[in-house]
């Protein structure tokens, strides 16, 4: 039923559940012992109620000289003195202080099993990713991983703490009790015995026939996460081309779909449920049966039959409990599964063998890598003549795709991105790598890092230039008598890892100082180190101006950093690394045109210095000032040499470098022209009021650091709280009456049920209580065992169809609530804290929903029928009832929750910010491993989840101990209703049977209310998170869309418009104003923060100015339609965001009915047609998560066809070109001429010039194509 391999995952995790489960036999023990000392309490009234009980054996004579008969009830006096009663009190309070002792224990015991494991689980796979070494993504997807470390481990939570030692108690509990009342009398023992297996049979049954669809059911759920972090990273490109409602839409599409597969696997929960139900209710009528049975052939006393009653309970409580756990017991074992599959993944095989320290000459000698389209998730596998299989998601997370089949083998599936390479790069050179798109660049850059594995040939890295003979190498190298050369196969991971570094075009920052992040690279370097590291990468003066210095933070994503600054920063992380190779892959792909100029003057002092540098470009002007340039196609090295050489040579390199050079030169205007007055004046002027940020001021980032905020205001309180959430369920109150119809009925059998038994055993004794015979209450027996099972399934049933339908109305509401907040309020928070609030957080309100409303409602209508039922046995019981009921079931609850209600709060701020730091962990896994940082990223997890684990260690102890508290308040009741019955026997001993009768109903009338006292415990986590719910839903969003006008495009303007972020003191748009035109090219320029972005975001209505007005064709748009302002107008950001699918369906995200020849028109005005035909799969090839298979520049060319198939009237563009080289940056801008001139124009217009284009960009290189510019800050 469970895997035994979580039981190594923690050494001694089994000791401790082993000890709850000891723990809970305890407090089985103790309910035993307490229900024999309540009998031995009650036993003069029993034996004074029982004719069964033995009489004097000598007649007495009476006056008349006749026996006198036996006295009747009526005749017997009943009395206990205090020195009777004080060892009755002491066996009460031991036997109490007993049951809170082992109740606190096993509460403390299972939920350190739980953490416990839950933290190595953590601790296990992140050790794991960083032994699959940098090839980790070529085994795993991260968004799996970040799943499982997630809600995956969160599952584990209730198998360990809840389950397995419930599991075993199951076991050890029925044993007992027989053992127990085997004296007492053997039939009835059997009988209860006997049918106790059978609980455990179903549950069995029920793990065979339900695991493949908690497998399915556990699939829906991590797959609806992913689906949530994909739209809510890319909700700002849903919304600008007007898709969000449809992702809107698929969102709860997939909902539904999962909430009928939660129904589903709830069905098969409840029908078991039942089924046990029906064999526990059953099967303690069956005992209880027999023992009356007995009871009438003389075969066990009265007092016997009473504690029968009492425990035939126990019997199969702790069996249902277990069924009762089995649904999250499930989720737990399917998620462990997956988990230690993963744990289970095979690490790559390495060598043994150290790489020289110094002076490595790094060879390729016929290298050959292929990849194959087997695995069902779209990613490709190594294949070589390693003994590797291992799957891979590319051959290139930052430059290009280099997928290019071998044209000879006539393979289909098998595509080679190298065959037959051989090149040298010897220390103290730059060696550049170039090469087209596919042609295997990024391939040999990914096989010396070791990110790929499984190649032939040969890859030696060596001490010597082994392109020179044995003797050669000796003699140049004095002092050296043996060469030192080792296979890249054979090296060792350590050896790898600390001599080769890699910095590529994706080089993640984590959200934390500038500090931590180069402290990864060089734990024990000093400021100095940093500080030197800083100025070769030329980012230290950009440093020195922020006024943390080396501690300023690092926004989630680098968002606080422009490309050219993250990567040079990246490049001073790789510098400090200070390995003997490095290599940089496209590492200027994303950078603006200075950045670009100072990375190039860091990596040739780099080489310089005696490092061997290997730079990956697809820039040929890059490689002009290389040492050696090694020309890659179809891949394989082509040509090789100095670009002066390779130039004369005439070949590809020849033809590539020409070809680039005129693209590059293209536009109206040349390269680094300087505007004259006319352009400075056309179009308006803008003044602004507040000082322009200098050239090393942090990107002015207001909009998402202080709009992302969510608003502060007072917390709703609990009470408003609980009337709100009530409200959401109004529309479903059928639903819930049924379910508390039901409900009562249900509950009220299973009290009723050893009630009818006590009464039927005094009807048998000649005491009939409210005149039931024995065959009333034997029916009554056996009706309360039948209909307990069926009404718990229509009870459980229907609360549970409301929450989940609910559940699904809050998802919907919430991702409603991101896309009205979306972009501008959400810009700048935690993502992994953003789907955590749309999974976790709403899954959390199915306690109130299932578990709390209905439940209340039982409690309180069972009470009040228990109250009039004892009413008519004696007043005294109902008065105990209902003060018992309103100890238990609210005051004992308002105390816990006013201890743990803080709680709950910070449970669920720390488990966001777990969430998120594992998140941000994932995506910078292979800079972690890279640097060799695992265990330190361990020590931070282990660090995070200890302060969760704190917190919910307060709860946990508080749950033990008004648990604890709720069993001794039980009991205390019910030994005041013995006390009760005996004082009332003391006066009238006829009063004994409706006593006890009255004693067994309350003792058995606690299971609703009880169920009240702990809902505390799950209540403060469910009420901080439907907090969090309301918060999002009720926070306003930064403009309101009713307009409803539909104008046709004739131009916008910004007209004297002022404008100031939130929270900011001084407006970064003052008296602005500008017209943008119907056709031609608007470019408007200026420095970073200069205003340039805030009025893409006023055109877009991202907000609304605080004075002035913007105008479409001269509208407020205001009162513009929102659905047709974005039909009219769409925009390319700095950074086009992919989503996690094929790049056919990115595409259609702008025009779902477009047909392939619109598709191709697209890709081919957008100058993407050759990277989509060298793709295997062509426009259904998976772009992989975040769309991290292409380049950069692929991206933004992808994103540009997205654009032109839109058909937009204006389209705008925020820095399009700012993080790409000047390659990528001429085919953008010669599209985006394409776009202006075109002959496609917009859908409503019918304009045939093609549409208004408005380019922003702080480079006057984009300025090229402009018709018209504005300057900014000038």
């Amino acid at each position: 039923m469970f895997d035994k391999r979580l039981f190594a995952v923690v050494p001694g995790v089994g000791r401790l559940v082993a000890g709850k489960a000891a723990l809970l036999w305890v407090t089985l023990v103790a309910n035993i012992a307490f229900a024999i000392t309540l009998v031995m309490f009650l036993y003069d009234l029993l034996n004074a109620a029982d004719p069964h009980r033995p009489v004097a054996a000598i007649c007495q004579i009476t006056p008349n000289g006749g026996c006198a008969p036996a006295p009747g009830l009526a005749d017997i006096h009943i009395a206990m003195t205090p020195g009777e009663a004080v060892p009755y009190i002491i066996a009460f309070v031991v036997i109490a202080a007993i049951r809170y002792a082992a109740t606190r224990g096993a509460t403390h015991l299972g939920f350190l099993a739980a953490e416990k494991v839950k933290l190595a689980l953590r601790q296990r796979m992140i050790r794991k990713m960083h032994a699959l070494g940098p090839a980790y993504s070529n085994a795993v997807r991260t968004s799996s991983v970040v799943q499982l470390a997630g809600e995956g481990v969160e599952q584990v939570q209730t198998f360990f703490d809840l389950f397995l030692p419930q599991l075993f108690y199951s076991v050890l509990a029925p044993v007992t009790l027989f053992v127990v009342l085997l004296p007492v009398n053997l039939p009835a023992a059997v009988t209860l015995l006997v049918c106790a297996p059978l609980i455990v049979l179903i549950v069995g049954m029920v793990a065979m026939s339900a695991a493949r669809v908690f497998k399915k059911y556990w699939g829906k759920y991590t797959d609806l996460g992913a689906t949530f972090l994909d739209d809510l990273q890319g909700l700002e490109t849903l919304k600008n081309f007007d898709a969000d409602e449809r992702a809107h839409a698929t969102m709860n599409r997939r909902a539904e779909e999962f909430r009928v597969m939660t129904m589903n696997v709830l069905q098969i929960q409840l029908r078991s449920l039942s089924v046990m139900d029906l064999v526990a209710y059953g099967g303690a009528a069956a005992g209880i049966g027999v023992a009356l049975w007995q009871y009438a052939s003389y075969g066990v006393s009265l007092p016997g039959v009473l504690l029968i009653v009492l425990l035939s309970a126990d019997f199969f409580i702790p069996l249902r409990q277990l069924g009762s756990y089995f649904h999250v017991a499930m989720n737990g074992m399917t998620s462990s599964r997956k988990i230690l599959d993963l744990l289970d993944t095979p690490e790559p095989e390495h060598g043994s063998a150290s790489m020289p320290d110094t002076d490595v000459t790094v060879r390729f000698d016929g290298v050959g890598f292929r990849y194959t389209d087997t695995a069902d998730d779209g990613k490709p596998t190594t294949s070589g003549n390693a003994s590797s299989t291992t799957t891979v998601e590319t051959a290139n997370k930052s430059g290009d795709s280099e997928i290019a089949k071998t044209p000879d083998t006539g393979e289909t599936e098998q595509h080679y991105a190298l065959h037959g390479a051989s090149f040298v790069a010897r220390p103290g050179e730059l060696t550049a790598i170039v090469g087209v798109s596919g042609s295997g660049k990024s391939t040999a850059a990914g096989l010396i890092a070791g990110r790929l594995i499984g190649y032939t040939g040969s890859i030696t890295f060596s001490d010597v230039d082994s392109s020179l003979s044995p003797a050669a190498s000796s003699s140049s190298l004095p002092g050296r008598e043996h060469a030192e050369v080792v296979e890249l196969r054979d090296a060792s991971l350590d050896s790898l890892l600390a001599g080769v570094t890699i910095v590529s075009a994706t080089s993640h920052l984590f959200h934390d100082t500038l500090r931590a992040n180069l402290l990864m690279a060089k734990p024990d370097a000093t400021d100095d180190d940093l500080w030197h590291a800083l100025e070769l990468a030329r980012i230290a003066d950009f440093v020195h101006a922020q006024p943390n210095g080396l501690d300023m933070p690092i926004d989630e994503g680098a968002s606080n950093l422009s490309g050219g600054q993250k990567q040079r920063i990246a490049l001073a992380r790789g510098l400090l690394h200070d390995s003997a190779v490095v290599v940089f892959d496209e590492a200027t792909s994303n950078v603006d045109a200075e950045s670009e100029r100072l990375i190039l003057d860091a990596i040739h002092d780099l080489a310089a210095s005696g490092k061997t540098v290997i730079m990956i470009t697809h820039r040929m002007a890059n490689a002009v000032d290389a040492d050696h340039v090694v020309v890659f196609d179809h891949g394989t090295v082509t040509e090789s040499g100095t670009h002066d050489e390779l130039m004369a040579a005439g070949g590809e390199y020849a033809r590539l470098f020409r070809t680039q050079s005129a693209v590059e030169e293209f536009g109206k205007r040349p390269v680094g022209f300087t505007p004259d007055a006319d352009d400075r004046g056309v179009n308006g002027a803008l003044t602004f009021g507040s000082p322009q940020p200098e050239e090393n001021e942090v990107i002015d980032v207001a909009d998402s650091a202080v709009a992302g905020e969510p608003e502060n205001k007072a917390p709703m309180s609990t009470i408003a709280l609980i009337r709100r959430l009530v409200g959401q369920a109004r529309p479903l109150a059928g639903f819930m009456t049924a379910a508390v119809v039901c409900g009562v009925i249900g509950h009220l059998s299973a009290t009723l049920l050893p009630t009818f038994g006590v009464i039927g055993l005094f009807a048998l004794a000649g005491h009939p209580v409210w005149g039931i015979g024995v065959v009333p209450a034997a029916t009554g027996l056996a009706v309360c065992a039948v209909i307990r099972g069926v009404m718990r399934y229509v009870e459980q049933f229907m609360n549970h169809n409301v929450a989940f339908r609910l559940l699904a109305l809050f998802r919907d509401k919430a991702f409603g609530a991101l896309r009205r907040l979306a972009p501008a309020r959400l810009a700048g928070r935690g993502k992994g804290d953003l789907v955590a609030l749309i999974t976790t957080d709403v899954e959390l309100l199915e306690i109130f929903f299932a578990h709390t409303i209905s439940p209340v409602v039982i409690a309180v209508v069972t009470s009040v029928v228990f109250a009039g039922l004892l009413a008519g046995l004696n007043p005294w019981f109902a008065l105990l009832l209902i003060v018992a009921h309103l100890t238990v079931g609210v005051a004992l609850p308002r105390l816990f929750a006013a201890r743990v209600t803080p709680l709950g709060a910070q449970i669920r701020k720390k488990s966001a910010e777990l969430d998120d730091y594992v998140l941000d962990g994932m995506r910078g896994m292979d800079e972690t491993i890279r640097f060799n940082q695992g265990e330190r990223r361990v020590a931070s997890v282990t660090e995070r989840t200890m302060a969760l684990w704190d917190r919910r260690g307060r709860l946990s102890r508080a749950n033990g101990v008004f648990a604890g508290l709720g069993g001794m308040l039980v009991e205390l009741f019910t030994v005041i209703a013995a006390a009760i019955a005996l004082s009332l026997a003391f006066a009238d001993s006829l009063s004994v049977p409706n006593s006890i009768v009255a004693v067994t109903l309350i003792s058995s009338s606690f299971g609703p209310t009880l169920a009240l006292s702990a809902l505390p415990a799950s209540l403060t986590q469910t009420f901080a998170s439907a907090r969090r719910l309301f918060a999002l839903m009720d926070e306003t969003p930064a403009v309101d869309e009713r307009g409803t006008a539909t104008p046709d495009y004739d131009g916008m303007t910004l007209d004297h418009v002022t404008f100031a972020y939130p929270g900011t003191a001084s407006p970064i748009l003052n008296d602005a104003s500008l017209d943008v035109p119907r056709t031609g090219v608007l470019g408007v320029q200026g420095r970073s923060g200069a205003g340039k972005s805030t009025m893409l975001k006023l055109l877009m209505r991202y907000w609304d100015p605080n004075t002035g007005t913007v105008r479409m064709s001269g509208t407020d748009l205001r009162d513009v339609d929102a659905h047709h302002r974005r039909r009219v107008q769409t925009m390319l950001a700095q950074e086009t965001y992919l989503f996690d699918g094929t790049i056919r369906e990115n595409l259609l995200l702008a025009d779902p009915d477009a047909t392939d020849a619109d598709l191709a028109d697209a890709c081919r005005r957008a100058s993407v047609t050759d990277l989509i035909d060298s793709l295997p799969d062509g426009l259904d090839t998976a772009v992989g998560e975040l769309g991290d298979r292409l380049s950069e520049g692929e991206r933004q060319r992808i994103g540009l066809a997205r654009v032109f198939l839109r058909r937009a009237d204006l389209v705008l563009f925020d820095e399009p070109t700012s993080r790409l080289d000047a390659l990528n940056e001429a085919v953008i801008l010669r599209s985006i001429d394409a776009l202006a001139t075109g002959t496609t124009g917009g859908t409503d217009s019918g304009n045939a010039a093609g549409p208004a284009v408005m380019l922003v960009s702080h480079r006057e290189s984009a300025m090229r194509v402009a018709d018209r510019i504005v300057h900014v800050g000038r």
